[in-house]
């Protein structure tokens, strides 16, 4: 673990991803250190979810090389490396018990289970369990069932689940997907307060995860954000920290459309030109 601190958490090389007959992913390079969160933006069919199953060992590339955590794809344990990245999308909601309260499936992060029936946490579960909780401003709904939640509250019940795992690293993939405009600023100021905190690996004492967030939208990319990685078609438009990478004309390379850029309270929001 002291190796990781000082060196790369993050690195791909080289790689190449085939969707059926589509390369999602094109000679396809990036690195992240320790300290850093990122934020990936591109166009629907960027290849950002393609590079998302990749870090999970879920897609498996046709060239090149993956490190995650220190761990290299194809000669380390897969399955142990998916225990130290937690992911969290819109998809996963479905899979969890909806009678189940908030403080119950926050807990199941820690057990490794969907939700807590037969199995019998301890004190360390338990605290991690509230501790996440109360990271995402979720302590007075732990009794509330999952399915009295607004569907904010829902996103968030789940990411805190996910950081009651205690991962190294957190994906958060099109996470405001579903979230009505109100509820999206809630849930987006949630995830600032996250990235304020201390950064990975999280095994060390009162750190965090580090964040890697994907999204289409430019105003989501929060303050905390201290790196963007640009995508357009499977390649890297460009990479690295965020006042170099969100310039008009590199974001009109990655959405072949020209913006007039505007910032509020530290976010950019673009309108076309």
């Amino acid at each position: 673990m002291a190796k990781i601190e000082k060196e790369l958490i993050l690195k791909v090389h080289g790689v190449s991803v085939s969707r059926g007959e589509t390369l999602a992913l094109r000679d396809f390079s990036w690195s992240v250190k320790r300290g850093e969160h990122w934020a990936i933006l591109g166009p629907n069919g960027s290849g950002k979810s393609t590079l998302v199953q990749v870090l999970q060992g879920w897609l498996w590339p046709l060239s090149g090389a993956v490190s995650v955590l220190g761990r290299s794809f194809g000669e380390d344990d897969v399955d142990a490396l998916r225990r130290r990245v937690a992911w969290v999308g819109s998809e996963v909601e479905p899979e969890f018990p909806a009678h189940q309260t908030v403080g119950d499936l926050a807990v199941s992060g820690a057990v490794g289970t969907l939700g807590i029936q037969f199995e019998r946490p301890d004190p360390r579960q338990r605290a991690a369990a509230r501790h996440a909780l109360a990271l995402l401003g979720l302590t007075s709904l732990a009794k509330r069932p999952f399915n009295q939640l607004s569907q904010g509250q829902r996103r968030l019940t789940v990411i805190a689940r996910a950081l009651a795992m205690g991962p190294d690293l957190l994906l958060l993939d099109e996470a405001t997907s579903g979230l009505d405009p109100v509820a999206r600023e809630r849930f987006l100021e949630r995830i600032q307060n996250l990235l304020k905190r201390d950064s990975g690996p999280a095994s060390r004492k009162n750190s965090h995860p580090l964040v890697i967030y994907i999204t289409h939208h430019l105003e989501e990319v929060l303050p905390g954000f201290t790196h963007v990685l640009l995508l357009r078609e499977g390649r890297v438009v460009a990479a690295g920290p965020r006042k170099e990478v969100l310039t008009p004309a590199l974001l009109k390379k990655t959405f072949a459309a020209r913006f007039t850029l505007s910032s509020r309270r530290g976010r950019l929001w673009a309108t076309l030109r």
